[in-house]
């Protein structure tokens, strides 16, 4: 990894280089490939559904299973630093910073189920500390669960079981590494999304997010490392970086699925790691315009500028490659479905962002008001 600042300014590939992790995800893909067939011993057959998840077809029966493995990234240190701070500041209820930071872990495998169209009803965490003493503050433990049952109570998905294992020497010991799995629902069967309903014509919509989430953190990080106050910067709203940073990602489970059933949902994809460029991740030869950013929210400018002052790049075509920028999650249908996506958003306490729309062409996404184009 190259750790001198580029001609543009430092970039989030110094601190995460998707193009020396991409290709292990994809010779994992390549040999694995030859042990999908094992489960149909048991008349069990696995499905294509992108990236976001997988489906097992139960062949003699009416539904599919989905399922998904993923991990939380880095947003817990932000939490760690947090509150070490606070604990030395003597702050009374220092563990409020992790309040969220379970629903952020479950939110990163339970969206990506639901975005191939299984109705997550399972969620499995797992802890893993540097030093079983990590646990030794019980209010801080019950604020970081508490954030895996607000999760599972928006999704209405069960945790019946988990892990805790202590690694010295292996992880640090004063973090956690969070990740999870999931499973879902698939039924009916027509319900499995990966694209293959797309058509020319259709729209792009969006349910926005009203903070970084989980992607993009490690670049969000790296600039408050500048910062004299580091998280307890204030924003010109007054809030703190730290607490903007925590914002929660939203649990849209319901609403998805909802539109699935409801609506005449052709995909589905959350704006999560490669960010925009998600869009457009469906193999299929369509260009993705989208041609009506959200506003971003506050503490987005406020990491544009201060990663401008710092060095850091912050051009449009970075900003949009690394973070969400506003919208959690891009749903692709017609646009005779857009009365009743409307109203299921509305019916679930939030917007439907009209993004954009597809076209028959070169797979790729270009945002038109930025002169940026991705090829996925």
């Amino acid at each position: 990894m190259n750790d001198v600042p580029n001609e543009a300014g430092i970039s989030y590939r110094n601190f995460v280089d998707y193009d020396k992790l991409d290709p292990v995800k994809r010779l994992a893909m390549d040999m694995f490939a030859s042990t999908l067939k094992h489960s149909e011993r048991l008349r069990i057959r696995v499905m294509p559904t992108g990236e976001s998840g997988v489906a097992f077809d139960f062949l003699d029966y009416d539904f599919m299973i989905g399922f998904n493995v993923e991990g939380l990234g880095t947003k817990n240190d932000i939490a760690d630093k947090m509150y070490a701070e606070l604990k030395e500041q003597n702050y009374p209820t220092p563990e409020v910073v992790y309040w969220f930071i379970g629903q952020d872990t479950a939110a990163m495998s339970a969206m990506d189920l639901a975005s191939c169209g299984a109705d997550p009803f399972g969620y499995g965490d797992f802890l893993t500390a540097g030093s079983a003493d990590w646990f030794n503050d019980p209010k801080r433990n019950e604020a970081l669960l508490s954030g895996y049952k607000t999760a599972a109570d928006l999704g209405l998905f069960a945790i019946p079981c988990g892990e805790t294992p202590a690694l010295p020497d292996i992880v640090n010991p004063n973090t956690l590494v969070l990740e999870g799995a999931s499973i879902g629902l698939i039924k009916p069967k027509e319900r499995l999304s990966y694209g293959q309903k797309i058509k020319d014509g259709d729209l792009i919509f969006g349910l926005p997010s009203n903070g970084v989430a989980a992607n993009g953190i490690s670049l969000a990080r790296k600039i408050a490392t500048n910062l004299p106050k580091g998280y307890f910067t204030e924003l010109p709203s007054g809030a703190t970086l730290g607490k903007a940073l925590l914002v929660p990602t939203p649990i849209y489970v319901r609403s998805v699925i909802q539109m699935f059933d409801e609506a005449d949902l052709h995909y589905a994809s959350p704006i999560t790691g490669h960010a925009w460029e998600k869009v457009g991740r469906a193999k299929r030869d369509f260009t993705y315009v989208i041609e009506n950013l959200p506003e971003p929210p506050e503490v987005f400018k406020f990491l544009i500028e201060e990663g401008s002052r710092h060095k850091f790049d912050v051009s449009d075509r970075e900003n949009y490659y690394v973070w969400n920028m506003g919208t959690s999650i891009a749903l692709i249908a017609p646009a005779d479905s857009a009365d009743r996506m409307r109203a299921i958003a509305e019916q679930h306490g939030t917007e439907l962002q009209i993004l954009g729309h597809v076209e028959e062409g070169e797979r790729k996404v270009v945002l038109t008001q930025k002169n940026v184009k991705y090829t996925p």
